[in-house]
């Protein structure tokens, strides 16, 4: 008898014995359960009349969430000191990012000190003409106009000191004529692109961004669908999507928006599915599978795929007679369970769309069929 090398795999898996079955097969996740024979270690499933389905499977990339990502422009020219970020770290509000040896700063930092001493003898000379206007040696003239160049002063000075904080400048350099630009991460997150390195000239009309910063606690998966696809993918189907970097697992998602622009080169547009990403695994720039199951019109018997086996060139399924109890380990597994040959008509991910002997409600073995299978037709 010719065996498939998906029933070589299965037999393979059954030496081991029954308990080790569940760890074979497909890395697809395994749909859910009805039953489990606990005499036998059989795990059943029931048969269903369902709405078929379509598999279509596409291609994409896992990107940042664009609305919780910052970007970090240079706001002043300059040389680039040192750089603290790597591409990937993780950073935290208010972290050091880069500084930046800057003549930009050097202005504005003049500008502060000036307005500094401004201040100081407006203050001073205020607080002297009202000494005078009390004793009568200046007008009450004088005395306003003092207060106002005090208060003029005093605001110039605010401006001025407002411009240092919104371009994080410090003085600390300013001794060795060497004024600084510290660029500080805005919000929490990672770094996700980086264009900047020590020893490198800024520009403050530079469109690039310095930093971006994402926080990957959500992502986006954008998904190409080719112009043949269009009228099938709507906002709002269920998707399932697998990455190359994690094959054992697959993530759960709704399409939440596709774009109305078709892209001239590779003549595809671009869906995106929206995920939470617990545990950071996946990253920017990951390739990524998409299957979407498109329902059609009617009703077929539907069957977990991991009951279907392929034996010389036919389907079959192990069905467990109606009304008999699980075998004990010592009685003959044709007392409770019979091959049924079947025909598959469509196959999804979560489902295998059959005709043949089946009914809906019957109870058909998932794990262990292979084992039972060769009991069977050894009988």
């Amino acid at each position: 008898m010719f065996l498939s090398s998906r029933l070589l795999s299965g037999l393979l898996c059954a030496a081991v014995g029954a308990g080790s079955l569940s760890g074979c097969g497909s890395k697809s996740e395994e749909l859910p359960v009805n039953t489990k024979d606990l005499s036998s270690g059989y795990r059943t499933d029931t048969v269903h009349l369902r709405s078929p389905e379509q598999d279509l499977r596409f291609t994409g990339k896992v990107s940042y969430d664009q609305s919780r990502v910052d970007r970090i422009f240079p706001v002043v020219s300059g040389n680039v000191l040192d750089v603290n970020a790597a591409l990937g770290a993780q950073v935290t509000q208010g972290q050091l990012l880069a500084r930046v040896q800057s003549a930009d700063v050097s202005g504005y930092l003049n500008t502060y000190n000036a307005a500094k001493a401004d201040l100081a003898v407006a203050a001073r000379n205020a607080s002297n003409t009202e000494q005078l206007y009390k004793s009568s040696f200046a007008s009450q003239s004088d005395l306003v106009a003092a207060r106002a160049q005090l208060e003029k002063a005093r605001s110039a000075f605010r401006g001025a000191e407002q411009v240092l904080k919104v371009y994080g400048a410090t003085g600390g350099g300013a001794a060795s004529g060497k004024p600084v630009y510290t660029v500080k991460a805005p919000v929490n997150g990672f770094v996700v692109e980086r264009n900047i390195n020590p020893g490198m000239q800024l520009r403050a009309d530079n469109a690039t961004p310095l930093f971006t910063i994402s926080n990957l606690t959500r992502v986006w998966v954008l998904i190409n669908v080719y112009e043949s696809d269009v009228a099938v993918v709507k906002v709002g189907l269920p998707v399932v999507i697998t990455a190359l970097a994690y094959p054992d697992r697959t993530f759960q998602g709704k399409i939440t928006n596709i774009s109305s622009v078709v892209d001239a080169d590779t003549r595809v547009l671009q869906a995106r599915v929206e995920l939470d990403n617990p545990g950071g695994l996946l990253k920017p720039d990951m390739f990524c599978t998409i299957t979407l199951s498109q329902p059609q019109a009617g009703q077929a018997l539907a069957v977990n795929p991991t009951a279907v086996i392929f034996s010389n060139d036919q389907y079959f399924v192990i069905r467990r007679k109606a009304g008999t109890p699980a075998p004990s380990p010592e009685q003959n597994a044709s007392v409770a369970y019979e091959v049924v040959p079947v025909k598959v008509l469509r196959s999804s991910a979560r489902y295998r769309f059959v005709t043949g002997g089946l009914h809906d409600g019957d109870l058909v073995v998932t794990q262990g069929s292979l084992l039972l299978y060769n009991d069977l037709k050894g009988n």
